[in-house]
């Protein structure tokens, strides 16, 4: 049996680990130089796992010494190990650590080489920094002018860091010379760039340029732009963040009375839609993609105090005939573990869906996957949400397994970040492994939610690679529960994911252009914490089971 382990002692982040029992010698090493960070970072490079070279360049780059700069860029162009998620963790490092004026013409230089997809990152980064430090005036052209979409939906978000004013006057051009509807990935990149931006600087209406632009950006509503119902969905869950509307209006004429009064009458009746819920949770979203933890810590039973002093514990009662489930329908007496309850939820919740939405179920263990029976993107007719509740049905619960699964096994360790990774690359057909967050399929045909469910923290993610154990931390049996182990002579390591830091550094970027609402539900042993700081990056709220009562929600307490 594979053993898995921690390092926890090792600043600034742990790392786990599977040992094997492998015969190695130790390799010759030059001396390290005199500086602690160039030599840590000399060191971490040459070994295997990614996590290591995160490490490593995160501590030489907290130096922010023009040597550090340079070093940190040729790695970002040069690089064969982790080529993808390298880059994505050398840009934000660029960002953070390298954004004084003196690292413009180098980040400038980088730009210049760097014209793919997965380098639309970089282009963020890269231009905030450019427009803080040097010119926001020279970021304006690249937001109005360059033929790349993703280079001009990096700028608009560098423009929204920065300046109010320029990025209104960007966003109001945009508008007037949009895309025609033949061109919808470019549209909703477009719209995605334009409603972050908007959002962030909601408190800005007062600037007049910023005010006009948000005047155009409401008129894309207008039937002459054409825009599909998902992205005019999108465009008015923004506003009401913004305006504080009172219903989700898809023309503009409503939104325009909001900007210029500040108030406009609520509609006749009310909204009478029924609308997608998780653990009570509501969202207006039209595709939801459910991030459901499967690690083996969900066959814990769940406490006592969740399940409510009255409902149908001995059987599910009837409702009336036409009449929706909620969560006052749980049938109880299923519902043991943690397991049981998250699979009861989600079938009250897809039961509800009408089928005009789109859904898919994503689990997440040791790795993550989705369900057989929604592979991608599906309808939510009756005959597909069939399948997948019974796909759920089918799912058994495995015997205890010692010290590493003692209340149960389902699919291992907290592999979050894969759950969500692959969420944001889900498709219609399928799964977008590569720079998703710009992929024209995902855009177009991706999620606009996503209810994450979990009931732990972090413990593994896809970077994981054998190597030799370089004493480092402590090896632990599994890295779900945590029991200590000897050391061994090689470590199976993952990457830096299981860290809050970097796993909600990932979901920045991957909601970047997309603007996804990303609702949190918590349970057992969650890391609250982390769900409320994802919620954030996806403007949603988060729910933890257990904690003091919300309305409809049974047993646990909500937080917008």
């Amino acid at each position: 049996m594979p053993i898995r382990t921690k390092f926890r002692s090792f600043p600034p982040v742990a790392f786990a680990l599977t040992a094997l029992a492998v015969a190695q010698k130790p390799a010759k090493e030059p001396p390290p130089p005199a500086d602690p960070a160039t030599a840590r970072y000399q060191e971490c490079i040459k070994r295997l796992p990614f996590r290591f070279h995160v490490d490593g360049r995160e501590t030489l780059a907290r130096t922010k010494t023009p040597e550090a700069l340079a070093t940190l860029i040729r790695d970002y162009s040069t690089t064969k190990s982790y080529p993808e998620y390298a880059r994505y963790t050398i840009a934000r490092m660029l960002g953070r650590f390298f954004v004084d004026s003196e690292a413009v013409p180098a980040l400038t230089a980088l730009r210049a080489t760097a014209q793919k997809p997965v380098d639309a990152w970089l282009w963020t980064h890269a231009l905030t920094v450019q427009a803080k430090k040097a010119s926001a005036e020279s970021v304006l052209p690249i937001a109005l002018q360059d033929k790349n979409t993703w280079q001009r939906a990096a700028a608009l978000l560098a423009l929204g860091e920065v300046s109010p004013g320029l990025l209104g006057q960007a966003i109001a051009e945009i508008c007037r010379t949009f895309p025609k509807k033949e061109k919808e990935a470019d549209r909703n990149l477009l719209i995605g760039a334009m409603s972050g931006a908007i959002r962030d600087n909601k408190g800005q209406l007062g600037n007049l340029e910023f005010k006009l632009g948000v005047a155009a950006y409401i008129k894309l509503l207008g039937d002459d732009v054409a825009l599909t119902h998902t992205a005019k969905i999108q465009i008015a869950r923004h506003l009401m963040l913004v305006l504080n509307g009172p219903a989700l209006f898809i023309n503009p004429e409503p939104w325009l009375e909001l900007l210029e009064r500040g108030d406009v009458k609520k509609p006749a009746g009310g909204n009478t839609v029924v609308q997608p819920r998780f653990f009570g949770i509501e969202s207006e979203g039209e595709r939801l993609c459910y991030v459901v933890d499967m690690s083996d810590s969900m066959c814990r039973d769940i406490s006592p105090g969740v399940k409510p002093p009255q409902g149908p514990l001995t059987g599910p009662k009837k409702k009336p005939k036409g009449q929706l489930l909620d969560e006052s329908d749980l049938p109880w007496h299923k519902i043991k573990t943690r397991w049981d309850l998250a699979r009861e939820q989600l079938k009250i919740s897809l039961l509800r869906l009408t089928p005009d939405k789109h859904f898919s179920v994503v689990w997440f263990g040791d790795e993550s996957g989705t369900l057989a029976s929604c592979p991608g993107m599906i309808k939510a007719t009756a005959a597909n949400v069939k399948k997948v509740v019974a796909e759920l049905d089918g799912i058994v619960t495995g015997p205890p397994d010692g010290d590493k699964a003692p209340e149960g096994t389902l699919r291992g360790t907290t592999n979050m970040h894969s759950g969500l990774r692959r969420a944001f690359g889900l498709t219609e057909k399928g799964y977008v492994e590569v720079a998703a967050y710009v992929d024209p399929a995902a855009l177009t045909q991706g999620c606009d939610t996503i209810f994450l469910l979990s009931d732990g923290a972090p413990s593994w993610d896809d970077f994981h690679i054998k190597d030799k154990d370089y004493g480092e931390g402590e090896v632990v049996l599994d890295t779900e529960y945590g029991k200590k182990m000897p050391r061994q002579s090689e470590l199976m390591y993952h990457g830096p994911y299981d860290q809050p830091e970097w796993l909600v550094a990932d979901v920045d970027r991957m909601n970047a252009f997309r603007r996804i609402r990303i609702h949190c539900i918590g349970i057992g042993e969650a890391n609250m914490a982390l769900m409320r700081q994802l919620a954030d990056v996806g403007y949603g709220e988060t729910y933890e089971m257990g904690k003091k009562e919300a309305a409809g929600a049974g047993g646990g307490g909500r937080q917008k």
